[in-house]
């Protein structure tokens, strides 16, 4: 390891790596208490199973993205407030660092804002995420996905099965290889806005 002097001789800025940005996964855990009500009512409704996930699930099936390498920060997007069980923090595996508002200590920051405002934020910070696991019955997660296939579509990505590719997405409701949740893109040809609007268990990848 080069000392800072030598460091500065040879031209180098021994902070430069502080300034680089950090790889991150983005989590738009729904577990609040007001969605946990609706997708078990959705999920009679529709007599589907694969709505609802719980926090164990969510973080089983993220720790189990294959070709994830750690360590890794695990962003969450979660409505604290709204939380029956705060804990979300715990039980990640090992590698994976969960932070969330508070944690960061921009809980304050958010809170100077209305709803509408700390989900602008949350989306953009999803958005650009590395990597992006939602629930494909969230409208807010499928609006995700939408921009994360349309960049990668301007990139002449048209499916991301099977192969490693810039700006995945992944639903954690739906069951996908090695235990893990299932590989996500919005699905451009479909002549309705319905499976973003109101969600579907029938994903693409």
């Amino acid at each position: 390891m080069r000392s800072k002097s030598q460091s500065s001789q040879s031209g180098a800025d021994p902070d430069s790596s502080l300034s680089q940005p950090v790889p991150y996964v983005a989590v738009h855990m729904r577990i609040e208490i007001d969605w946990m009500i609706h997708c078990k009512k959705l999920e009679q409704r529709l007599n589907v199973s694969e709505i609802c996930s719980s926090k164990q699930e969510i973080m089983e099936r993220v720790g189990n993205i294959v070709g994830l390498k750690s360590p890794l920060v695990i962003y969450l997007a979660v409505a604290d407030s709204l939380l029956e069980d705060s804990s979300i923090l715990a039980g990640w595996k090992e590698g994976l660092f969960p932070v969330e508002k508070k944690k960061l200590s921009v809980d304050g920051i958010y809170s100077k804002y209305p709803y509408l405002i700390q989900s602008a934020i949350d989306y953009e910070v999803c958005s650009r995420a590395d990597v992006f696991v939602g629930n494909s019955f969230s409208t807010f997660s499928s609006l995700i996905a939408l921009e994360r296939t349309q960049k990668m579509i301007r990139m002449g990505v048209t499916r991301s099965c099977g192969v490693s590719v810039r700006w995945p997405s992944y639903a954690y409701n739906i069951l996908g290889e090695s235990n893990g949740p299932h590989k996500w893109m919005t699905n451009m040809s479909d002549s309705s806005l319905k499976a973003i609007s109101y969600g579907s268990n029938i994903i693409s990848c």
